[in-house]
Parts: C-alpha cells; structure tokens; sequence
C-alpha cells in the first residue's frame, strides 16, 4: 500500500462526524485527518490551522475534500495547495469518503488524476432519486 492522506475541510464539526459514520462502515480511518472552521475563528485562524495540520502529514499521495465550492475551508485548502500540491474536491459526502478511503488504503501505486477523476465519477454516483430508481416515476 503506499502512503496516503485524505483531508477533510468543514464548516463547524461536520468533517469530524463524518469520519465517524465512515469509520463504522470502513473501519479504521487512521489516514484522514480534519480541519473543522469553528464560528470562533477568523480567516487567518483557520489558515493556521490548515497550515499546521498540511505540514505534519505523511509523505505520500495528499487530497483534500471540502464541503462547499467558495466557502472558507475550500479558499484556504485552495490558496495553500500551492505550497503543498494536492488536489482539492468540493462536495464532500459519506460515499466519496469510504469509496476514495478504501481505494487509496488497496492501492500499490497511486495515480493522482486516475483517482481525481474516479472521485468524481462517485460523487456524480453518489445522488440517486431512489423513488425514480425502484417504481421507475417521480412518486
């Protein structure tokens, strides 16, 4: 398996919770780390924050997922992907998380676009009317 890091950059604690309710369905999430934007903090607060978690990751594949295009955490991951070099994907879920999570943890080699692009074929996955899925109708 080679080395991995999977970010999580949230409004308020979502992140956290998050990581909890995937690790109940893929076990250990020891390769995610969290960066939660709490009402107390300013901007240049949470960059410290992001700043401080970023440079004590594990060498190896790095990715970040936030919960909203243009909001806070996506801004600050953003702007310091340029010091680090990662990807950031907005729209974070329970799906992406364990599939992106299980994929990285089976991977021998990872190819950074491969595993950008098959995130976001999940994401677009991920969404389902299961109304219209089960009885083939809006109802």
């Amino acid at each position: 398996m080679e080395k991995f890091n999977i970010v999580i950059g949230t409004h308020g604690r979502f992140g956290e919770e998050l990581v909890k309710s995937a690790s109940m369905i893929a076990g250990d999430m020891s390769h995610v780390k969290t960066c939660s934007l709490l009402p107390e903090y300013s901007f240049e607060e949470y960059m410290k924050v992001v700043d401080s978690t970023l440079s004590t990751l594990d060498d190896g594949f790095t990715i970040v997922l936030v919960d909203l295009y243009g909001g806070t955490p996506c801004n600050t991951f953003t702007v310091l992907s340029q010091k680090y070099h990662y990807d950031v994907l907005t729209g974070l879920n329970l799906p992406v998380l364990i599939d992106l999570y299980l994929k990285l943890s089976n991977a021998d080699a990872v190819d950074a676009e491969q595993i950008v692009k098959e995130t976001m074929d999940t994401y677009a996955q991920a969404c389902v009317h299961t109304n219209k899925q089960l009885y083939g109708n809006n109802d």
